[in-house]
């Protein structure tokens, strides 16, 4: 038994220490210890140098932020004792499943790290008990079904974005960091909701202001979008010519996977490896843009073409946009001007559902009311900005030129293949 006097903390920027003697047997736990390993932003780092930190410690934060917010929903009355232990301890394993690179596998596999994360919640349950927490309890969390795991999961508030927010911010040195204290202050779990007082309304919204600026500028910038897709198709041939199974996947880390394509001998493998890690990433010789939006693509005195395409074509890309159909078009491309298919990328940038902002609830009084209904023009401006980021970029591990002096035909070929 530990004596009265011993503490245990462990520090994580920007500046928080956490308490671990009540969590303790959890982060011990090797599953735990694994999310050092699992990068918490992937190739951003690339663009980045300081987007090194990972889930081990993202998960700390998310911890952190709710064993507070939670105790006081506790002495507010608003949450039970049995929620206030439980729902931070779900925090604390919410991303217990990722696998290597974090998001980066999920489109690989029949898989989803919330469905692996509860998986694991069974092979953890002696510990959660240890820590005081109902390991059934927390699993069901991991199916969002239930209210209480707004708490984490909030789209606009929830401890989750809070977290990788703030941490994001820091570790990049991108963006204004945004002011927690004052969504704290005003927050509350009012009736299934993460709902805040209407006096801090201009806090939330800060909140998601900064969301989507992060979002355009660093999680959807270029490179890291074609480092990411280059990471993608490496992992893609390294299954393909051993025959593994996608789920093998899931029992990696970061590291672990880089060394076993490094150890691969295919020649393919081991120049797309060397390339990837002295950053020689796939130069862009032909951007596909919204035909309003052309003007938004920075050349830069490169020999990059720029097509303007209808919404219709972008809509027929999101339908052919899986790694796997992205590596069919890749292939074709590859044919058509004569080059080998793993030195042609095709990337798109299509996840621009994230730009259209939720709702923010808001209370006066205890009287839920809905930011959307009061200030529709608020969402109109920021939703606007969709088209205007949808993108489909061509790019080799090569002489751009190839690409740029073969663009009409390219272009021929990508509307035949999605039509």
């Amino acid at each position: 038994m530990a004596s009265k006097y011993y503490k245990k903390y462990i520090r994580i920027p920007p500046g928080e220490s956490i308490d671990i003697r009540p969590i303790e047997v959890i982060i011990n736990h090797p599953r735990f210890e694994r999310l050092r390993h699992v990068s918490q932003l992937g190739t951003t780092i690339f663009i980045f140098p300081g987007a090194s930190h990972n889930r081990f410690e993202h998960a700390l934060g998310v911890y952190s932020k709710a064993k507070r917010f939670c105790a006081k929903m506790l002495e507010e009355g608003f949450l039970t004792s049995f929620e206030a232990k439980n729902v931070p301890l779900f925090g604390l394993l919410h991303d217990i499943g990722h696998g290597p690179f974090s998001h980066l596998i999920e489109e690989l596999t029949p898989y989803n790290h919330d469905k692996n994360g509860a998986k694991i919640i069974d092979e953890m349950k002696k510990e959660i008990v240890k820590s005081g927490g109902d390991a059934p309890f927390i699993k069901k969390l991991f199916t969002h079904k239930s209210p209480l795991s707004k708490i984490i999961m909030d789209k606009n508030l929830g401890m989750d974005k809070l977290d990788y927010l703030e941490r994001d911010v820091f570790h990049t040195g991108f963006g204004q960091r945004p002011d927690l204290e004052s969504v704290f202050n005003y927050l509350t779990y009012l009736k299934g909701e993460m709902v805040i007082d209407k006096k801090s309304l201009e806090s939330a919204k800060q909140i998601q202001r900064l969301y989507l600026y992060m979002y355009k500028e660093v999680h959807l910038h270029k490179s890291s979008l074609i480092a990411q897709r280059f990471l993608q198709k490496m992992i893609m041939l390294w299954l393909s010519i051993h025959r593994v199974n996608p789920l093998e996947l899931w029992t990696l880390n970061d590291h672990e996977l880089l060394a076993k394509i490094y150890m691969d001998s295919d020649e393919r493998l081991k120049f797309l490896y060397t390339a990837y890690m002295q950053r020689n990433l796939p130069s862009t010789g032909l951007v596909f843009r919204i035909e309003t939006s052309q003007f938004r693509e920075r050349l830069a005195g490169k020999e990059i073409k720029v097509i303007g395409e209808t919404k219709e074509f972008f809509n027929k890309i999101i339908k052919h946009s899986s790694p796997q159909a992205l590596e069919v078009l890749e292939e074709k491309i590859a044919q058509a001007i004569d080059i080998p298919a793993h030195t042609v990328f095709a990337v798109p940038t299509l996840s621009t559902r994230r730009f259209i902002p939720e709702d923010i609830s808001y209370h006066d009084e205890g009287k839920i009311l809905s930011l959307q209904k009061s200030q529709p023009e608020y969402f109109a401006g920021m939703s606007g900005e969709l088209n205007g980021y949808l993108a489909l970029r061509v790019a080799i591990l090569g002489d751009r030129r190839i690409v740029y002096n073969n663009a009409s035909k390219i272009h021929k070929l990508i509307k035949q293949s999605i039509s």
